[in-house]
């Protein structure tokens, strides 16, 4: 695949990415670096390598992929950062992205505070609704993403009330993970 390909793709997701947040603020064009034959960087080359992966599973298997799930996870953060999130914040919000867009999770993570802000961000995106088939570009998932980035920002602006969500949700997954381990 060229790379031309690969910004073909990129670009196409970043724009569903755009769209779905559009609420949350312009994140405007995705600047895609890194993807050279003699680039040492690692992120350029696993985003076009996940970029590529995606695409070709794509027909079969819809976004639930890994590759999808890691080219979301990463293109979401950037989006979040560019919408003011910063660090870890803007890591998480680009996970639970990609987990609410893909349906992949990533059982390597089960044991980090990623999980249980990801946990927030799957319940309040679905709630109680059994459709997990969403469309991104609705009114409806436009306004619970906005209800989620807004719930990061004031995470960050007020870290005490960060710390007392997780605390509510760390509760419920060590539960979860006692009630699997049995």
């Amino acid at each position: 695949m060229t790379k031309k390909s690969v910004f073909r793709i990129t670009e196409r997701e970043w724009e569903k990415i755009r769209t779905s947040l559009e609420r949350c603020g312009d994140i405007g064009k995705f600047e895609y670096k890194g993807f050279d034959d003699n680039d040492e960087d690692l992120r350029g080359f696993r985003l076009a390598k996940n970029a590529i992966g995606m695409d070709d599973k794509l027909q079969r298997y819809g976004y639930f992929t890994e590759e999808a799930a890691f080219l979301y996870s990463y293109m979401a953060a950037n989006a979040a950062e560019r919408l003011g999130l910063t660090g870890k914040l803007a890591q998480t919000f680009g996970r639970g992205y990609s987990w609410v867009r893909t349906g992949w999770f990533d059982m390597r993570d089960i044991k980090n505070q990623h999980v249980i802000k990801q946990m927030i961000f799957f319940n309040v995106f679905f709630g109680g609704d059994e459709d997990l088939n969403w469309d991104f570009s609705s009114v409806v998932a436009k306004i619970k993403l906005k209800i989620i980035f807004d719930e990061y920002v004031k995470w960050q602006h007020r870290p005490r009330s960060f710390i007392k969500d997780v605390n509510i949700y760390r509760n419920q997954l060590d539960n979860l993970l006692s009630s699997n381990c049995h």
